[in-house]
């Protein structure tokens, strides 16, 4: 009997010495039990290696166990009693029924149950205090110490109510993880296994209080007991230390261990001391032997010259780091003779970089053990069982229907499962009797569905969840009662064989990660409805607390992942993985706030409190303060695992373009080896190594054109490439995607006419788009591409509510005989309450009642529109015009070359006339919910034609109805819909504040530069008017300063439109569909553009660029359109004279 620590720093052997005597023990002793105790994931790794060293390769009578495996042991040999272990899961599962069950109980933490990832913490504390050794009557003595803060004592309390139902429940039942041990303790003295037997615990930086209470029994028990201690033999390893030293933890386990044999009287024999320099495993590397000495130590020692197999390395992003692992390990690998399993890779941050590995790793076929449990949330099995719960609980709701029907285990007919969707989405089907109903209804834009085949298709994807709403459906139902339904589901939509069908499909293709995964998951899933139908069968709850529970349950699912061969490369995180006798070691992400990790601790518990409670002798995990002096430990450990190579990495940009500081370990590195150089992922690489590699680096060298001339290796590279077999079609296709340059090529006329036919038929808006971008009309107009319209309310939908109301108002007030200018402010708003009424109850199937969102939006639309209107009516009484029509259909048809026409359709929103003896003047108006603007540039370059059409349109109109009379163009203009904010400028009173608003919301557009037309439209003016873009000064027209034109410049304004809409026209029926969107200032035809990842525009390819507008003054456009004009009309008098001539002769 007695206790033995064998010391050493890392590397020096420890493992190696006492499984060699042991082993030769063995041998000796073949009636003698042996048993190495290491941390659970390790037990595997050291079988394996004490199989290797033993001679006959093969150990009868060793043991290589956990803590766990040998209470299971022991429980196995004693024929003790084993009760059902409450795994995570199950714990996960009953805390959240517990918790919801004591909520008015609870002080702190009632108001946090729901919140995602809160159930986990409990789970995490209640661990603690079974590994800890805390009891809920342990926690009421603590509470009665003066130190407590209220909210301390609050947690205590709320913990201590769900830690005594947590016992209550399981007592008897059920026993969790953490209480293996406990019960271990209770019968671990009658064991002969385990009596005269000899331990080695092995691996350890530390043990629970649990722990070492079974440590304490197994000393009395065993013939000898051995334990392995890092700290080297320069450190004292029994004198009083301070916490921030490298190997407190060493000493304090030391202490505890010395202190258990002591309280039991038993002899401590004399530590067995590895020492001698160098360290055994870095004979062959004295950079290593001096990290291992220097290491977090002070005063350290700087080393002399260039540390030969540290590499220190700056990376721009993940992506490129592991890039450059990649390229490393096949050096070693193909140069320098090294097997995979010589090579760890260490991760700060392993779930940021995990998916970087395996898919970098898979792409250059190097074998790779992830040391991590793979997540399956995202399984379509795990989300198809979320779906399907949520479907009941929101009500049959598009969201979770169709989260339910994408899984791909309800159907893989995609394409009417699409159709479907824009159907649904547009209508907004929501609730089992919208789904259960026959739709017959069409949907905007997507009215070419065949809607028998589409309720044929519903219907079979309905009946399973039918019989699932029947059977789970309710307020009354349990849980056994939900997840025999949801069993049931489960079967009728035969998951299990399409998941077998998947794994097959995945490992023909040599995906072993996702074969394992599918081919374990729905057992997994099956064992938990099983654990959650024992555990909380009979119990009644709601379908969110059901979904909650389960949710917590699959949270908590993982699918383990066991080497797969000998040869590979591990890789994993910092605490966890346990590496051994490895060559080389890359540690990667080594930045800021990852390596070592940021203080904060989180959890329920805060530092503050946690250093309350040991102070009262409660001793609970460490804190973040403890954890940062544990985190260098570790760090120590890790960085002299490698026998001759050490690669450190960080990156200076995150996945998502955030920008990343190295880690103080760099600096601390450079400090200890002043002579090492850091590079870049780029300078470090070598393209040459593999085929993978050489294509990466020959795609970056052929975009960038310099570059190949600057390095004739590029070339050189390129063509062995290219004369590689496997290679040779791949690079000719690499060199013309790279040197790919846009070039403008039409659809030709015959496309065209198949498209559009012989006369091409739409609004001015289609030719503004049309100018906007060739490419973005041919989509929307040629191939009628569209977005998905949802049941939803957007930017334009609100320019439609406001366009009707206020066309439903002024139609209103004329078919009641009503003049604008007498309505009175009570009335015009009652009116405008019932406009808006009719609107909301008429628009797009009901969608403004469909959510409180939008019945809100709907009183807004009141709100603005009565502001609009009576903007418009003050408008209306400043001048002599009156409204006469409003929403006016009108057309235009244009003769193009080839007998082809073009055919336009418009609407004006509102005509105003007025008639005086010999004239009819006409105004037009066009509303804009959006900040339009009359510019006379963009109309130049036929962006802004629609009110010039529709004055052209609505002159000829008037002109037949008054024939005898001239009609004179008054102007064109644009309303803002808008309810403007006003900056307060000093004392304002109600009329200057009405007076400012009225002023923001004047029209803006093109008046008629006669004096009297203007006096017609504003009889008030004086020097400003606030209803059309006019300046007067001393009663003379400031046409720098207004936006003017006279009746000439009108009229040459239609003869330019009207030409350009016949030139844009032919170029459409030609086949011309050239990507060329516009730039004026910053404004972009791409902004806002749905198109963007079909046209394949990008600055940075050859031939792509914006159409820029040549800054033009209004006086210099006006008179090329005055010149044009003139130029016109001479040729269609030369024309008129000419066939006047000829008819003549």
């Amino acid at each position: 009997m007695g206790l033995t620590l064998i010391t050493g720093g890392s590397g020096a052997g420890k493992t190696e010495y006492i499984y060699r005597k042991i082993i030769e023990r063995s041998i000796k002793e073949p009636q003698s039990q042996f048993f190495i105790i290491v941390p659970e994931q390790s037990t595997m790794q050291e079988q394996k290696k004490l199989i290797r060293m033993h001679p006959s390769h093969g150990t009868m009578n060793i043991d290589t166990v956990s803590f766990e495996r040998l209470a299971w042991r022991v429980f196995s040999e004693l024929s003790m009693p084993q009760p059902e272990i409450l795994d995570d899961t199950g714990k996960i599962m009953v805390l959240r029924k517990l918790a919801g069950e004591k909520r008015d109980e609870l002080q702190a933490f009632s108001a946090h149950l729901s919140q995602t990832g809160f159930m986990n913490e409990i789970k995490s504390m209640l661990s603690e205090f079974y590994q800890y050794g805390v009891t809920p009557e342990l926690i009421r003595e603590q509470m009665g110490k003066a130190e407590m803060t209220p909210l301390l004592l609050r947690k205590l309390e709320d913990m201590n109510v769900i830690y005594g139902a947590f016992r209550e429940f399981t007592k008897e039942r059920y026993i969790t993880l953490e209480e293996i041990l406990d019960v271990l303790c209770r019968g671990v003295e009658r064991s002969r296994l385990l009596k005269n037997s000899v331990i080695l615990l092995d691996g350890y930086t530390g043990f629970t209080p649990v722990q070492y209470r079974l440590i304490g029994l197994l000393m009395g028990l065993s013939r000898e007991l051995y334990v392995t201690v890092t700290v080297p033999e320069s450190v004292e390893l029994y004198e009083e230390g301070k916490e921030s030293d490298l190997f407190d933890m060493s000493r304090k386990m030391a202490g505890k261990l010395r202190a258990l044999a002591n309280d039991r009287k038993l002899p401590v024999h004399e530590d067995i001391r590895l020492s001698g320099r160098p360290i055994k495993r870095f004979l062959n590397s004295p950079f290593l032997d001096h990290l291992e000495r220097n290491m977090f130590r002070y005063p350290y020692h700087a080393y002399r010259g260039i540390p030969e197999g540290l590499s220190l390395t700056a990376a721009k992003n993940p992506a490129e780091e592991v890039e450059l692992v990649v390229n490393q390990i096949q050096q070693l690998v193909r140069k320098d003779g090294y097997r995979y399993r010589d090579i760890a890779v260490v991760c700060g941050d392993l779930p940021g970089y995990s998916k970087e590995l395996q898919r970098q790793f898979e792409e250059n076929r190097i074998p790779l053990f992830l040391d991590e449990k793979k997540d399956v949330s995202g399984n379509p099995m795990v989300r198809l069982i979320k779906s399907a719960l949520e479907i009941l609980r929101k009500g049959f709701d598009y969201e979770s229907m169709f989260q339910y029907f994408r899984t791909g285990l309800v159907t893989e007919e995609l394409e009417k499962l699409d159709r479907m969707e824009v159907y649904v989405r547009s209508l907004g089907i929501r609730g089992f009797k919208g789904w259960d109903s026959v739709w017959e209804k069409e949907a905007e834009g997507a009215g070419r569905l065949n809607l028998e085949e589409m309720n044929e298709f519903k219907a079979e994807l309905l009946a399973p969840l039918k019989i699932w709403k029947e059977k789970a459906e309710g307020r009354d139902k349990t849980v056994g009662e939900i997840t025999e339904a949801l069993i049931e589901l489960l079967q009728a939509l035969s998951v299990e064989r399409k998941l077998e069908q998947r794994a097959e499909e995945f490992s023909a293709r040599g995906l072993m990660k996702e074969a394992r995964e599918y081919e374990e998951l729905y057992g997994l899933v099956m064992e938990l409805l099983e654990r959650f139908y024992e555990l909380l069968g009979t119990e009644t709850i709601s379908k969110r607390e059901y979904l909650d529970i389960l949710s917590a349950g699959l949270s908590e699912l993982k699918v383990g992942m066991i080497p797969a061969g000998a040869d590979r490369v591990v890789a994993g995180d910092l605490k966890r993985t346990r590496l051994s006798e490895i060559k080389a070691l890359f540690f990667v992400g080594v930045n800021e706030g990852i390596v070592p990790e940021n203080a904060e601790k989180g959890g329920l518990l805060t530092d503050r409190e946690r250093e309350v409670l040991k102070k009262s002798s409660l001793e609970l995990a460490p804190t973040a303060r403890e954890e940062g002096f544990m985190q260098r430990f570790y760090l120590y450990l890790m960085l002299t695992k490698p026998e001759r190579l050490l690669f450190v990495s960080w990156s200076l940009l995150s996945a998502e373009g955030k920008t990343l500081r190295p880690s103080s370990l760099i600096g601390k590195l450079k400090k200890w080896f002043p002579d090492a150089c850091i590079m870049t992922a780029e300078e470090k690489k070598d393209v040459r190594i593999s085929v993978q590699a050489a294509k990466k680096a020959v795609i970056e060298w052929l975009q960038n054109s310099e570059k190949i001339d600057q390095d004739p290796g590029a070339k050189e590279l390129y063509g062995w490439l290219s004369l590689q077999e496997a290679e040779k079609k791949n690079m000719e296709e690499l060199a013309k995607a790279c040197s790919y340059s846009y070039k403008e090529t039409g659809i030709g006329r015959s496309a065209a006419r198949a498209l559009y036919g012989n006369v091409l038929n739409g609004s001015v808006t289609r030719i503004e788009g049309y100018a906007a971008c060739a490419y973005a009309h041919f989509l929307r107009q040629g191939l009628e591409l569209r977005e998905r319209r949802e049941y939803e309310l957007d930017f334009s939908d609100m320019g439609n509510l406001f366009h009707r109301t206020i066309d439903l108002f002024f139609e209103a007030v004329k078919m009641q005989g009503k003049d604008f200018r007498s309505i009175e402010e009570t009335e015009r708003k009652a009116m405008v309450k019932t406009c808006v009424e009719q609107v909301t109850l008429e628009y797009r199937n009901t969608i403004m009642n469909s959510s409180a969102r939008n019945a809100y939006l709907a009183k807004k639309v009141e709100r603005i529109a009565d502001r609009t209107i009576r903007a418009l009516i003050y408008q209306i009484k400043k001048g002599d015009f009156e409204p006469e029509a409003f929403e006016v259909d009108v057309s235009t048809r244009i003769p193009l070359k080839g007998g082809e026409m073009l055919n336009l359709r418009g609407r004006i929103d509102r005509m105003d006339v007025f008639e005086d003896e010999d004239k009819v003047y006409v105004k037009i108006m066009d509303y804009k919910s959006g900040s339009t603007s009359f510019d006379l540039a963009l109309l130049y370059h036929g962006l802004q034609l629609q009110l010039v059409v529709y004055m052209d349109a609505a002159l000829g109109m008037e002109k037949r109805r008054y024939p005898k009379k001239e009609v004179v163009p008054a102007g064109i203009f644009y309303y803002h819909i808008d309810d403007p904010i006003l900056e307060r400028k000093g004392e304002m009173t109600e009329e200057d504040i009405e007076s400012a608003i009225l002023k923001k919301l004047r029209m803006n557009g093109l008046v008629n530069s006669s004096m009297e037309v203007i006096h017609h439209l504003d009889r008030e003016l004086e020097k400003e008017s606030d209803v059309i873009p006019v300046i007067l000064k001393d009663g003379l027209l400031q046409e720098y300063k207004s936006s003017v034109a006279g009746q000439k410049r009108f009229a040459a304004l239609a003869g330019y439109v009207n030409r350009s809409l016949k030139t844009m026209g032919e170029e459409i029926l030609d086949g011309r569909i050239a990507v060329d969107p516009y730039k004026e200032g910053a404004k972009t035809a791409c902004d806002y553009c749905p198109y963007h990842s079909v046209c394949g525009f990008d600055l940075k390819t050859r031939g792509f660029g914006f159409r820029r507008f040549k800054k033009m003054k209004p006086e210099e456009i006006w008179e090329k359109l005055e010149s044009e004009e003139d130029e016109n009309n001479m040729e269609a008098a030369g024309e008129s004279r000419a066939e006047g001539g000829e008819s003549f002769g």
